[in-house]
């Protein structure tokens, strides 16, 4: 743990397992207690009032500074990730290169952000400025940890905040790395990372009444419980959560195979453990055995092993658990009479066996009510099914509790737009879907029950900012 600067140790650690062989530890992460959590609290307060004090410019300065010492090493920290996680090399370390480059976006902002609003006033002037929540908590999941994390540390901490980080349990190493990188170049008490198991530290966490705001990134279940305990205290929450994105393919769309392989991208992208991922296919029926037949074909080129292995495009399951999940989606699929195929190959047969991995499957000819339809799968189980009309599509599109992502594909753009523009959901792409797509510049969130607020741009720094304004009367008579 990183708590006022110094690395804190712990008489408990947590065993942090490779999801490609799980009998290797990767490493191991300290157990922080309740104490911990008051002692991180604490220092982030402290550390505050002076960090507060500085313009939205010298804070950009500063953290300009700290993300280029994250960028050093990256290669490293990357395949350190890649085993922690079981992402594909390529994807981990293109996924931490990014971190930087989007995070030194929100950086441009500040000198907007120090302008703030100037009004007449009936009597004098009126002045809006952004002033900070004061200790913000972030919480993040296993599936993109660096990334969630920076998407909220860096706005709180340029919107004025000090931020206590408290990492995934499964997979905490490679952000602890990370952010003890950039707290390297800033005042202690800045930053601090409070490692941990949710059950024991979470509730604390998250009632504490020194902790203004909450961000955080996960499942619906959670969200409620951390809603629940920052009412105590009317404590502002930035909640990103699950998603069941439809892909609508009309029947103009292009069936090459660079359309197939950007469709299947964005479904298995990360072993489909994305919360924005493609969760549910929508086909024109007029075209679905030619698109059945080139998709199936695009994702058979998968190959499924250890993400640090040569030709690897697909590694494990984060855990057992996830892994039996995806299981139960093809089996209950194949009760329902529906047809699965499961595609892929194989790169090595007793990796395969050990670890948590599951090949991709295609499942057609399902209904709208099966599980593998409604929820949330977050693996490599993908329904692809047909419609006849557009209405009929985008109410089919629309009946779901999620509302985070959702794309449309055609090659008349106008078209697609107008769907598009009937969707409800937070993020929409033409001919495009997931983390590759999004635009940086442009905020990013969901909605309906995939989240509250926004990520990136100048609405993300808002989510943790407060607005203060001031009236003068200039009119008073003076003697």
């Amino acid at each position: 743990m990183l708590i006022n600067g110094d690395r804190i140790e712990s008489n408990r650690h947590i065993e942090v397992r490779n999801p490609a062989r799980p009998s290797e530890i990767v490493g191991t992460t300290a157990c922080g207690s309740v104490s911990d959590v008051s002692a991180a609290i604490a220092a982030a307060k402290a550390a505050q009032v002076s960090w507060s004090r500085l313009s939205f410019v010298e804070r950009a300065l500063r953290l300009r500074d700290a993300l280029d010492n994250f960028a050093v090493n990256i290669e490293q920290r990357a395949k350190l990730y890649a085993r922690e996680n079981g992402r594909v090399l390529s994807e981990a370390l293109g996924e931490l290169r990014s971190v930087p480059i989007i995070q030194k976006m929100t950086l441009d902002l500040a000198e907007e952000l120090d302008e703030g609003r100037n009004m007449r006033a009936p009597l004098g002037r009126t002045f809006v400025n952004y002033i900070p929540y004061g200790v913000v908590v972030s919480i993040v999941p296993w599936n993109a940890p660096v990334t969630l994390a920076f998407l909220q540390v860096i706005p709180a901490l340029l919107a004025g905040n000090c931020v206590v980080v408290k990492p995934p349990e499964t997979c905490p190493l490679t952000l602890i790395d990370a952010v003890v990188a950039i707290a390297e170049k800033l005042p202690p008490g800045v930053v601090n990372i409070l490692a941990g198991r949710a059950a024991e530290i979470g509730d604390i966490l998250t009632t504490h009444p020194d902790v203004a705001k909450i961000g955080f990134t996960g499942g619906i279940p959670s969200a409620r419980r951390i809603m629940a305990n920052a009412a105590q205290s009317i404590k502002g929450v930035t909640l990103e959560l699950g998603g069941n994105d439809p892909g609508i393919v009309l029947d103009d769309v292009d069936l090459g195979d660079a359309t197939m392989q950007r469709i299947a991208h964005g479904a298995f992208s990360a072993t489909g453990q994305v919360c924005m991922a493609i969760k549910r296919v929508y086909v024109a029926e007029k075209i679905f055995p030619a698109f059945e037949k080139a998709f199936k074909s695009a994702v058979d080129r998968y190959v499924v092993g250890d993400g640090l292995k040569s030709g690897v495009t697909m590694g494990p399951m984060h855990t057992a658990h996830a892994r039996d999940g995806a299981l139960t989606y093809i089996h209950d699929s194949k009760k329902r009479g529906a047809n699965v195929s499961v595609l892929g190959q194989i790169q090595d047969k007793t990796d395969f066996e050990h670890g948590y991995f599951v090949r991709p499957a295609i499942v057609t000819e399902i209904g709208d009510d099966a599980p593998v339809m409604v929820e949330e799968q977050f693996c490599p189980v993908l329904p692809v099914v047909t419609f006849k009309s557009i209405e009929e599509v985008v109410e089919r599109a629309n009946d779901s509790i999620f509302g985070l992502c959702a794309s449309v594909w055609s090659r008349d753009t106008e078209r697609a737009l107008k769907i598009a523009r009937e969707l409800q959901a937070g993020t929409i792409f033409v001919n495009a879907h997931g983390v590759a797509s999004v635009n940086r510049r442009a905020p990013y969130g969901g909605i309906k029950q995939s989240g509250i607020g926004s990520k990136a741009s100048v609405e993300g720094v808002m989510e943790y900012l407060q607005l203060q304004t001031i009236t003068t009367n200039e009119n008073v008579a003076t003697n």
